[in-house]
């Protein structure tokens, strides 16, 4: 079926690596826990989480020992900018605002390419679903240029996600969920071809 080969193009997941961070993109709550599940096992020292504007309540679900002060963050920030990331590393938690722009995946590889210039960090574990993460590596290829930072890409696995490959012939929502990331991953790279400005922060 094409849409079993657009799901494979989309997935470009690799098995988990060690890293000196995982960063888990905004979206599904699954993507949280399981890249919660990678730093508890030690793939990584460090944790960011992407926090979107209405996934804030839920982060309370993960059994997390902090939230680095990410209530209070909510309380002061106006509801249309709320992005925030949540960092951990060992037992310290901090979480920042991040600034929003039109495309919400490149919104957040930009700010997390900002973060590891600030670290100084090598080598990145991105956690995302499946078939977001080739525009995750599209995302972060723009906004990393010149970097030389490591990156593996890990998708959630299938029997922890809301989107398996194995429901592309049952469901008509999987179906439509991977057609519509294909349009999302084409209209990135239109956008990328037609607006250089983007890559460099440029609001459109």
């Amino acid at each position: 079926m094409i849409i079993e080969r657009v799901y494979d193009f989309l997935n470009v997941g690799e098995p988990p690596g060690k890293a000196d961070c995982i960063f888990v993109f905004a979206g599904h709550q699954e993507r949280k826990s399981y890249g919660i599940q990678l730093w508890r096992e030690e793939w990584a020292p460090r944790l960011i989480l992407s926090v979107g504007r209405f996934e804030w309540r839920k982060f309370y679900g993960l059994d997390l020992p902090s939230d680095g002060g990410l209530k209070l963050l909510v309380e002061r920030t106006a509801p249309k900018v709320r992005h925030f990331f949540v960092s951990f590393d060992g037992d310290d938690a901090r979480s920042v605002l991040v600034e929003k722009g039109r495309y919400g995946t490149l919104t957040e590889a930009q700010g997390l390419a900002q973060f590891i210039k600030n670290e100084g960090l090598q080598s990145l574990m991105v956690v995302s679903t499946s078939i977001h993460l080739r525009r995750v590596a599209l995302a972060l290829k723009a906004a990393l240029r010149g970097s030389h930072v490591r990156r593996t890409y890990v998708a959630v696995p299938e029997n922890l996600s809301t989107l398996r490959r194995e429901h592309l012939c049952s469901s008509q929502d999987v179906r439509r969920e991977v057609w519509r990331e294909l349009l999302k991953y084409l209209s990135y790279r239109f956008a990328f071809s037609v607006r250089p400005g983007i890559l460099r922060g440029d609001r459109v």
